[in-house]
Formats: structure tokens, sequence, C-alpha cells
């Protein structure tokens, strides 16, 4: 049988391992809510730990018994009490490496826009928001301005093609209809028109690429009928379920400060990001196979399932060979303009192995581009 000074060793032991393994599983998943249960584990035990010790102290000071029994019981309190720090002291460690953790590393590793990273740049860009991180660990590298809120222009169209393949496959084909009049008059645009056919695709090959708001909106009301499971919705109902979906899939996307009103990201009321929160988008539309591949083109030839051919431009002169601002490493992802928002860019490369991230906002045409080259530039020089 194990004595009582043992038994309570070897809880603490087993306390100290259980919340080293919470936080060591929190920074290989990049999950913080691991990092608060480890903490809170430790501070169970810690209250847990004193108030045993203040209820032996008691003990120890109300004994009875002679004066050598006295004695004894004073070394064994005095021992006792220092095992007990002891105690205190292996519960503290964890707690305070959870804190660490999180000021130093977790905060750059599992929750982006926060804290500052080890691998952080230094860069000065002229754009009012900007943010860096590597696509592979999530890490911020580089903020200005990066948790303000700002209007995301045809950036949101990023969030609209993530949220339209969760619903529809891209080999599904769709009828252009009435849908595209809902864009403003002054949009950007893929020059759907109505009757045309093709696959969901090459709807975000129109998307993404010339930064169609027709797409947007064709694509937004056939998926937003998806998700009610009624083709009878009409336009705007359709598009209000599928915005519904979009700001579902923000919340998903661990997106702190965005909310999306129209799927083509035009200026409007109650619309809103940040450029870190466009970084996380980002890291997504790398995740995804069909996105990715789309938007690493600098451009697109496409037979359209009702016979018509297109050729669509990307509107990123990082990816345009015959541009002064073309960049080999570069592989997206996406510009935007609008009187609110300014001229952006949220762009990826690959340098020496590795992806990076970087959101241009609140810029100019030519500068947006110029911001990501200084970005990118100073990775390469480090």
């Amino acid at each position: 049988m194990r004595s009582p000074t043992r038994k309570s060793f070897l809880w603490t032991v087993i306390c100290f391992t259980v919340e080293m393994i919470i936080i060591y599983l929190a920074a290989l998943l990049r999950e913080h809510r691991f990092l608060y249960g480890g903490a809170a584990i430790g501070i169970v035990y810690l209250l847990v730990s004193l108030l045993s010790l203040k209820q032996k102290r008691k003990r120890m000071e109300h004994p009875g018994g002679d004066g050598n029994g006295n004695k004894r019981n004073r070394r064994k309190s005095r021992k006792r009490t220092l095992r007990g720090f002891t105690r205190i002291v292996l519960c503290l460690l964890p707690v305070l490496g959870t804190v660490k953790l999180c000021g130093l590393v977790g905060a750059a590793f599992l929750i982006p826009g926060r804290g500052d990273s080890v691998d952080s740049i230094s860069v000065e860009v002229t754009a009012k928001n900007a943010a860096v991180m590597s696509a592979d660990t999530g890490a911020l590298l580089y903020q200005k301005n990066g948790t303000d809120r700002i209007a995301p222009a045809s950036t949101a169209k990023m969030i609209t093609a993530l949220t339209v393949l969760d619903v529809c496959s891209p080999d599904d084909e769709i009828t252009v209809g009435e849908e595209i009049r809902l864009m403003r008059e002054d949009s950007s645009r893929a020059w759907l028109n109505r009757g045309d056919m093709l696959t969901v695709r090459q709807l975000l090959i129109a998307l993404l690429l010339p930064s169609g708001n027709d797409a947007a909106y064709t694509l937004a009301a056939n998926a937003g009928r998806e998700i009610a499971g009624d083709r009878h919705l009409t336009n705007e109902q359709s598009i209000d379920v599928f915005m519904d979906k979009v700001n579902e899939k923000a919340r998903a996307l661990g997106l702190e400060n965005s909310h999306f009103s129209v799927p083509d990201g035009y200026d409007t009321e109650g619309q809103y990001t940040t450029a870190c929160d466009l970084a996380v988008i980002a890291k997504a539309c790398l995740e995804s196979p069909c996105i990715s591949e789309i938007v690493a083109n600098n451009r697109s030839y496409q037979k359209w399932v009702s016979g018509r051919e297109v050729t669509y431009n990307n509107s990123n002169e990082l990816l345009n060979p015959n541009s002064p601002y073309y960049r080999s490493e570069v592989i997206g992802i996406k510009t935007g303009n609008s009187s609110q928002a300014g001229a952006c860019v949220v762009s990826a490369a690959v340098i020496d192995g590795k992806t990076y991230i970087s959101v241009v906002m609140g810029s100019g045409k030519a500068a947006r581009f110029q911001d990501s080259i200084t970005i990118y530039d100073k990775i390469k020089a480090r």
C-alpha cells in the first residue's frame, strides 16, 4: 500500500504530465482551446494542493500528546510543508508554461493575428492595412493595422468560392439567370449572359480571374437554393440564405472580426473584415485543390457547356509575365478595388519551399503590387 506522501507525489506527477501533453497537443494542432484546458487543470490542482496543505497544518497545530511528540510533529510539519510547496511549484510550472506559450509562441502559431512570431519580419509598406502569414504554420509574421475593420471589396470572393464548394461539386452545371441583374452597374464582370450554361468550376474561374460580380451572383443564387433545398426561392431569398452560410463559414474558420453581406464584396453597409482575417481565408483557399489551381493561372481558356468559348485574364499583375510586377514565385490569389477599400491584393508565394500569404489593403492600383513585392523580397532576404 502506498504511503500518503508517495500517493500525493504520484498524483502531482500525473497532473504535471497531463498538462504538458495538452500544451504539446495545442502547439502541434494549433488549437488554442487546448491551452485553456491545460491551464485549467493546473489551476484546479493548485487550489486543491493549497487546501490540502492548509488542512494538514491545522492538524499538526493541535496534535495533543507530550513535548517529544510535539517536536516530532513539528519536524514532520516542516517536511510536509516543504513537500507541499514542491507540489505547488510543480503545479505552477505548466500553468506558467501555458501563459508563456500563449504570449510568445501560442499566439503566433495558434491564433492568427495575435502576438509575435519568432519568424516575424520588419517591413515598410504604403498600404493602410497589411498582414503576412506563413501558410504552412498559420503564424502571423507581420501586420500593419491588421485587426482594423475595413471593407473587403472583391477579396470577399475568396470566401464566396469556399462556401460554394462546401455546397456544390466543381462539375455541377448551372444556367445563368436573372440573378446577374442584381450586381451594380459599375461592377467588374465576366460578361455572363442569361442562358449561358457552364460548370461550377468555370463559374469560379469567372469569379476569381476577371473578378466577375455576375459570376458571384450566379453562384450565390444557385448555391443558396441548394442550401435551402428549395428551387423556388427568389434570387433575393436564395442569396440571403447563401450569405448566412458565408458568415457561418467565416465563424468556422475562426474569423473574429468579419461580416459579409453580398457575394461580390461590393461596398455595403455592415460589411467588414480585417487584413488578418483575410489571411486566414486565403490560407483556406490555398488548401482547396480547386481554388488553388484556379488562382495560380494568369490566363484561362474555357469552352462552356453551352458551347461559348471564353478566355479570361487574371487581374493579379504579380502573375502576369508581361507585367513589371511579375514574380515567378507567386501562386495567387485575389485582387480587389472599391471606393471604401481602396486597391487591394491578397497574394501567396512559395519561397525556399515555404508558402507565404501577403494581404495588402487600402493601397493604390500599382502600389498594392509593389507593396507585395517589397514583402516577398524582405522574406527572401532573411
